[in-house]
């Protein structure tokens, strides 16, 4: 096997080594000179796949692995935050089966029978774990038949890095091409739940395009998917649709919802900033986090994120103000953690506070199974970690990778 490489010091000195060809910019080496600890494959654990029937009480602090039919759906290194790197660390995607992940699965088995009359957001600080929550829970929904609509950053619908345009008419822009991707996700993820929902009455998408009611939300999605102009009716409909039907529960889940009240990086035609709620995605996500419009069974579930306050109104940071990280005195700290006043939001705010010292220790059990970490974990080691990182998930594993 040959591969290239830049600069390295982990070859062994050999005599007879082969000759060195430089190839373009880079080298190439024969891996019978590389170091074999250097270039180690990246071990891959057998884990439990979590999904509907193995989210179990049994499994509570076990490493799992996110479901690869759910993955693949919502597109190839479509992760939130860090996660996609850790992955690539770990090998596979994984992440901990948590009581707070248990207990956030069993709320949206509930809300499968009657939805809450509002949405709910995950807060707390950077690293706590609001985006691996929401994907896990994203992914066990959609094991479980549920309509899912999911997004991984919505940051990416107003930081200017995808194409925009004006709509005709209106003082509104829309971006058709996420839009499509949005589409195609639900499509893949949920393509045998939308069969199962029928229209119910004629909808017109356009001029010269309309679908009786006969029809399935599987017809809808795919007009969509086909005329990527339509995307932004079709998506809209769809929403209309699978928010008023009692078939089959809806499950709407954005990462990074923060960015759905600010002020974006895009401009209008007279270089004017526009707030987010004049792009037409954006706007039609918005009145379920506000309370203007409800599901019938399902949930609106969404996560905070504060890595890049540009996205984040002072104002919702203010009342949203995540509580601070202190040392940890106990494991029980957390309970303190007080709910923020439903009243203060259009939605509820799910807290998120620290893990525990025995999840810290199942966390770099799994860091060591994978050569994240080399020596073997005692509990007392993962105990000292736990102090150190306050309680703090994405801060114990910068602690134990910050020679990579």
């Amino acid at each position: 096997m040959v591969v290239d490489r830049t600069q390295s010091t982990a070859f062994m000195k050999k005599g007879d080594r082969e000759k060195r060809v430089r190839s373009g910019t880079t080298t190439s080496v024969n891996m019978a000179s590389a170091n074999p600890l250097y270039y180690a494959a990246v071990p891959k654990p057998q884990l439990v796949t979590l999904d509907a029937k193995t989210a179990k009480e049994s499994h509570i602090d076990t490493v799992m692995e996110i479901d690869s039919r759910f993955l693949d759906g919502i597109g190839s290194g479509c992760y939130p935050g860090y996660l996609g790197n850790d992955f690539k660390l770990f090998g596979k995607p994984a992440l901990l089966y948590r009581k707070f992940t248990h207990d956030l699965l069993d709320q949206i088995a509930k809300n499968a029978k009657q939805a809450p009359k509002r949405a709910s957001v995950l807060n707390g600080r950077d690293g706590a774990g609001k985006s691996a929550e929401l994907l896990k829970a994203a992914s066990v929904a959609a094991s479980s038949g549920h309509i899912v609509i999911y997004a991984h950053s919505a940051v990416t619908w107003v930081n200017s890095s995808r194409p925009y345009a004006p709509q005709s008419g209106t003082n509104m822009f829309t971006q058709p091409e996420l839009a499509t991707e949005l589409l195609r996700s639900v499509s893949l993820v949920s393509g045998n739940a939308l069969a199962r929902v029928p229209l119910g009455k004629e909808i017109a998408l356009g001029k010269k395009k309309s679908l009786d009611a006969t029809k399935t939300l599987t017809d809808l999605v795919n007009v969509g998917l086909q005329t990527p102009s339509l995307a932004h009716i079709v998506l809209e409909n769809l929403l209309e649709v699978a928010s008023t039907q009692t078939k089959v529960p809806v499950l709407l889940a954005i990462d990074e919802v923060n960015s759905l009240w600010c002020n974006t990086l895009y401009r209008d035609q007279s270089d004017n900033i526009l707030p987010a709620n004049r792009l037409r995605l954006i706007n039609t996500m918005l009145p379920f986090f506000e309370g203007k419009q409800t599901l019938a069974k399902g949930w609106v579930l969404g996560a905070s994120s504060y890595s890049d306050l540009r996205f984040m109104p002072k104002d919702l940071n203010k009342r949203l103000n995540p509580p601070a990280m202190i040392p940890l005195a106990n494991a029980e700290l957390s309970k303190d953690l007080v709910a923020f006043p439903p009243t203060e939001l259009p939605f509820d705010v799910i807290p998120m506070g620290t893990i525990s010292a025995i999840e810290t220790w199942a966390l770099m059990h799994f860091y060591h199974r994978t050569k994240v970490i080399a020596s073997p974990i005692t509990k007392a080691i993962a105990g000292k970690r736990w102090l150190a990182a306050s309680g703090n998930p994405r801060r114990i594993f910068a602690g134990v990778t910050s020679y990579f």
